[in-house]
């Protein structure tokens, strides 16, 4: 259902919500069939709805509520005033675009979400799959649902007695994987990730034809996942596109003139004239070409800046940009803020390359930079493909567990690239680690190992005089409960036989 939107004053909105049901002249052809109309203050959240009857061309002699002393249109018929929690531009549509800015009344739709409870993961099971878990559990096997929707596929072309046997064999094998109490998970994934560790390559990966953009490989990302790096060496994003906009070249061109952060010194050079108190943008344009910025952008950016005055000639493609307030101070402020100026483009992203993915034989992007919130709020970007390198951008965006989803699927990609084969438990298990406890935690002296409760577990690991003695002050205690305080004091590990106690009970006759 189409609405308005405007900006009006609080002043206006008061003296309406207290006389509705009341006529409000506005400065603006409305046509009839309108019901309801969004209202802001500052043209960014809108925090008022106001109901609407009826909308009727404005006459001189209307005893309607003015919007304004000149310039009426329209007469709309206001039931009620609502107040709304904050909404924000984004939230409303014209056509299939988000809505970013809009200059006076603007008709738009604003999509109404259903909620719906959603079914439990076990409802949404089929009934041979909840079978086959049943069966398993009375023979006290017990199956993960992917292995159980591996066995429906077997399961009509074998005899009873045969599936049995197979659930049978499949038991033993689980059985036979399964981790021995006390067995050290720890340790064991530790070395095996760290062994063939030592045997990867320093390596960095350049797009092929793109001088500006590059990938960390390597032992690098490596360290730079278990360290928890707060900005990644070199931050960036795969991005796709939803399925009916990922074959479109043109669609797919003006996502990346969308997408790339351009500003006015990535496409001009800025003279400084002290002279004449004058700075000068002069346009280069095989780098406009290249980032598809014309004349135009470049006007539009600058008319946002405050403080100064635009002298742009027809003839040329130079602007002079002028101070208001004229003095040496002023103008080379100016100067830094043009550098910076965006003309286009998210923040953050740098630069963007569109390349056709020869196994799908559709187009994928490529960005140097990472700003994943903004990213997403692109209307042909498909979410739940696209990802970035940046495991502190995902927790702050999409939650912990998404976090921990990246640390392993970008270890794992890591390693898989040099050709190392790394058992995924191993790298679930870092995953867990780091993420436990809410946030992404380093696996060093600033996260896990410099958080352990055991004094000499914290001492043998770095920086041994400053826990000994902050423990000493504290009166810290150590139960002694791991394996490296357990070997300092040269006692048998709780880990395997050293986990089991003997006790002695005698019985009385």
């Amino acid at each position: 259902m189409p609405s308005i939107i405007f900006k009006d004053t609080k002043k206006n909105i008061e003296a309406i919500a207290k006389k509705a049901p009341v006529a409000y002249a506005v400065d603006a052809d409305i046509k009839p069939g309108i019901t309801e109309a969004y209202v802001t203050f500052d043209k960014k959240m809108f925090t008022y709805r106001l109901r609407i009857s009826a909308v009727d061309e404005y006459k001189e002699e209307s005893s309607a509520i003015p919007k304004k002393k000149t310039g009426l249109k329209s007469t709309l018929t206001v039931e009620s005033v609502e107040s709304l929690d904050p909404v924000p531009i984004s939230q409303f549509r014209k056509g299939k675009k988000k809505l970013v800015e809009f200059k006076d009344f603007e008709e738009v739709e604003l999509p109404k979400i259903k909620v719906v409870e959603k079914a439990t993961y076990l409802d949404t099971l089929s009934d041979e799959v909840k079978e086959i878990i049943a069966f398993a559990h009375k023979k006290k096997i017990e199956l993960s649902v992917s292995l159980a929707e591996e066995l429906a596929r077997y399961r009509g072309s074998m005899k009873e007695k045969q599936f049995e046997e197979l659930l049978s064999r499949v038991g033993k094998d689980l059985e036979s994987k399964r981790i021995d109490p006390f067995e050290a998970v720890g340790i064991i994934a530790a070395q095996s990730i760290g062994e063939p560790g030592t045997q990867m390559t320093m390596r960095t990966f350049h797009f092929a034809g793109v001088r500006e953009m590059n990938v960390t490989l390597g032992l690098p990302r490596l360290i730079e996942i278990v360290d928890a790096r707060r900005i990644p060496s070199t931050p960036s994003m795969t991005v796709y596109l939803k399925p009916e906009f990922e074959n479109s070249e043109d669609i797919v061109m003006n996502v990346v003139k969308e997408l790339e952060n351009t500003t006015v010194i990535d496409v001009a050079d800025i003279v400084t004239d002290i002279t004449q108190m004058l700075l000068t943008i002069k346009p280069d344009q095989a780098k406009m070409s290249e980032r598809l910025v014309n004349h135009s952008d470049l006007l539009d950016a600058l008319a946002k800046m405050k403080g100064i005055t635009v002298i742009s000639d027809a003839d040329s493609k130079d602007i002079a940009v002028k101070p208001q307030q004229e003095s040496f101070k002023r103008l080379y402020q100016i100067q830094e803020q043009l550098k910076t100026l965006t003309i286009k483009g998210v923040p953050g992203i740098k630069r963007a390359i569109a390349r056709v993915d020869q196994a799908t034989k559709s187009w994928v992007l490529y960005t140097q930079g990472s700003n994943l919130k903004e990213v997403l709020e692109i209307d042909e970007i498909d979410a739940n493909r696209t990802f970035t390198n940046d495991i502190i951008e995902i927790a702050q965006v999409l939650g912990i567990e998404a976090a921990r989803n990246a640390i392993y699927e970008e270890s794992l990609r890591t390693l898989s690239e040099q050709g190392l084969e790394v058992d995924q438990r191993h790298l679930m298990l870092v995953a867990d680690m780091m993420t436990f406890g809410g946030s992404v935690r380093a696996v060093g002296r600033q996260g896990i190992s410099g958080r352990k409760s055991s004094v000499l577990a914290r001492a043998a690991f770095e920086i041994t005089t400053k826990h000994l003695l902050r423990a000493g002050l504290l009166g810290e205690v150590d139960p002694l409960t791991g394996v490296a305080e357990n070997i300092i004091v040269g006692q048998p590990i709780t880990l395997g036989t050293g986990a089991v106690n003997l006790v002695y009970r005698a019985f009385s006759k």
